[in-house]
C-alpha cells in the first residue's frame, strides 16, 4: 500500500506536493492533513514536519495502522503532518535539469547538503499553512542531517522551528554494534567501488524483488529477523511488530544515495563529525584546508528533544552521550525509553509513550500560530 492508499483507506486526509529546493533538486512532499478523530473543517492546525531514517522513505511513519503510527496518531490529535522524502529515494528523484539515471552529478551530495531540502520543505510548509514556525521530527539519519542543517543554517531554523525531536539521530556511530555499518564505515573503499562502478544509489522501486522478498519474509520470518540484526543490531528484537516488520523490510530499499551513507559512516572510522573527507586535495580546493572541517554542533539555537532505545544496538550509549555534550545547551528533553530499539520508534508493538511525549513536548513548545 502507498501511503495515500494506507491513509485514504483508514480515513485520513491525503495530499501531495513537489517541493524544489535551491540547487533544483525536486521532492515529494507528503501531507496528512486530518484524521477521523480530527475531521478538516477544524482550522489552524500546527504543523509537524517528519523525517525519516536510512533506507526508508515517508511510508515508514504509517506502518503502525491508524492508532500507532506516529503520523496517524498526531493528525488524530489535531496535528498538520507533513512527511518528507530525501532527495535521491524513489519519491524524490528529480531536478530541474539533472537526469539522474545518465547524470553522475545529480548524486553529487552530501549530509550537509541535505540541508536544502529542510529548507524548501519548511518554506513551503509554512507558505501553505500561514503559521512562522513547525515543528520537526526526525529519525536516525534523519536526525543526523537534520541536525547537520541546524548547525550549518543556525538562524534560519532557530527563527523558523518551535521544537526539533531528534530519535536516535545518528550524528555519531563510532560504537555502532550493526556488522553492516561497522564493516563500510572501517573500509570506505567497499562503498567507493560501488560507486566507481556507476552504482549511485541503494535502493530502487523493483515491484519483482520486493515481492519475493516480502513473500519470503512471510514464510521464512526469522530471515526479516536475521538481516534486521545485521543492519541495525537491535537487542530486543521482540519488540517489534511482525506485521509491521514483514511489510516493511521487504519494502525498505527505497533509496539512499552512497554518498550520503559514505558520509554517514565516516564517524565510524574518525570519531567526529565533519563535512565529508575528499582527500587532500578535494579538501583543499573544496574547504580550503586538508582536513574536512569540523561541523560546528555548538551552533545550534533551536530547542531539542532526544529520544532513545534502551536496547538500541546502531547508536549506542557511548555515542549518544557524545551527541548530549555537544548538544546539552539545547536539550529541553532527553529520555531513553524502556525496551525499545533503533527501529522500534516507527516499527514497535508499544510505542504509546513514545507518540504521547511528541503531543506533549509539542504543547510545551507550540509553534507560532497564524493569529500570533
Amino acid at each position: 500500500m502507498t501511503v495515500r492508499e494506507r491513509a485514504e483507506t483508514l480515513g485520513f486526509g491525503y495530499e501531495e506536493y513537489q517541493v524544489t529546493t535551491q540547487d533544483g533538486y525536486i521532492l515529494t512532499l507528503m501531507r496528512i492533513p486530518n484524521g477521523p478523530e480530527s475531521p478538516s473543517d477544524i482550522i489552524n492546525k500546527e504543523p509537524i514536519l517528519m523525517s525519516h531514517g536510512a533506507f526508508a522513505a515517508a511510508e515508514i511513519f504509517t506502518n503502525l495502522g491508524e492508532v500507532d503510527s506516529s503520523s496517524f496518531y498526531l493528525a488524530n490529535q489535531g496535528k498538520d503532518v507533513w512527511l518528507y522524502n530525501i532527495r535521491g529515494n524513489i519519491y524524490s528523484r528529480e531536478h530541474v535539469s539533472l537526469d539522474p539515471a545518465s547524470d553522475d552529478e545529480y548524486w553529487e551530495f552530501y549530509m550537509d547538503t541535505v540541508r536544502y531540502d529542510y529548507m524548501a520543505c519548511v518554506d513551503f510548509i509554512l507558505d501553505i499553512t500561514g503559521y512562522s514556525q513547525t515543528a520537526i521530527l526526525a529519525d536516525s539519519l534523519g536526525g543526523a542531517t537534520l541536525g547537520i542543517a541546524l548547525a550549518l543554517e543556525p538562524e534560519y531554523f532557530s527563527s523558523r522551528t518551535s521544537i526539533v525531536i531528534l530519535m536516535t539521530p545518528a550524528l555519531m556511530m563510532r560504537h555502532t554494534n550493526a556488522p553492516i555499518y561497522t564493516l563500510l564505515g572501517n573500509y570506505p573503499w567497499i562503498l567507493e567501488t560501488v560507486r566507481m562502478l556507476g552504482i549511485n544509489v541503494v535502493g530502487d522501486d523493483n515491484y519483482l524483488a520486493r515481492e519475493i522478498s516480502h513473500q519470503a519474509c512471510l514464510t521464512i520470518h526469522p530471515v526479516c529477523s536475521l538481516l534486521f540484526s545485521l543492519f541495525v543490531a537491535d537487542k530486543n528484537l521482540s519488540a517489534l511488530d511482525d506485521d509491521s516488520m514483514d511489510i516493511f523490510l521487504p519494502r525498505s530499499l527505497n533509496g539512499v544515495a552512497i554518498r550520503v551513507l559514505e558520509h554517514l559512516f565516516q564517524s565510524i572510522r574518525t570519531s567526529q563529525l565533519t563535512y565529508f573527507d575528499l582527500g587532500v586535495e578535494g579538501n583543499l580546493e573544496a574547504y580550503g584546508t586538508e582536513l574536512p572541517p569540523q561541523i560546528p554542533l555548538e551552533n545550534i539555537n533551536t530547542p531539542l528533544a532526544l529520544m532513545w532505545g534502551e536496547f538500541d544496538g546502531t547508536i549506542v550509549e557511548h555515542d549518544a552521550q557524545w551527541m548530549r555534550e555537544r548538544l546539552d545547551a539545547n536539550i529541553i528533553f532527553d529520555h531513553t525509553y524502556e525496551g525499545q530499539t533503533h527501529i522500534t520508534f516507527q516499527m514497535g508493538n508499544d510505542i504509546e509513550e513514545i507518540n504521547e511525549d511528541i503531543i506533549e513536548l509539542m504543547s510545551e513548545y507550540p509553534a507560532s500560530s497564524p493569529n500570533t
